[in-house]
């Protein structure tokens, strides 16, 4: 039996986080999962998170297409909170386009891998342990 695990989701489409929901449920049915649509209020909660005791596995999903902020923005101020973030969590970048993100992977090496959206039970069988 796997660890329980918590997934943040961090997407400005609403209708993208309940796919997403959908999809992380369907794969590990006992996971605690919590969309975000605005990404500030998401990064109040993981600060709350870093700080909490016993903080459990934690797969961040980050939209890199947001209006307020972009997913890489989002892991700019992500960084400002704890230098050691990539230890507490698995990141993804979910996108719908196709761009090239070459300099990205260079400037956040830590984002473990970057997904098509909508996520798929399916893509999350291939990127799990």
């Amino acid at each position: 039996m796997k660890k329980p695990r918590q997934y943040i989701i961090v997407d400005d489409d609403r209708t993208n986080n309940l796919i997403c929901e959908y999809a992380v449920k369907g794969y590990d049915p006992g996971a605690k999962v919590i969309s975000f649509t605005n990404p500030e209020a998401a990064l109040i909660h993981i600060e709350k998170e870093l700080k909490a005791e016993g903080q459990v596995p934690t797969v961040l999903f980050v939209d890199v297409n947001m209006p307020a902020m972009s997913g890489w923005e989002f892991l700019e101020e992500l960084e400002k909170l704890d230098h050691g973030i990539k230890q507490k969590f698995t990141i993804y970048i979910l996108s719908s386009s196709t761009e090239d993100f070459n300099e990205e992977r260079e400037q956040f090496p830590y984002v473990a891998d970057f997904l098509s959206k909508p996520l798929s039970k399916t893509s999350l069988e291939q990127i799990q342990p």
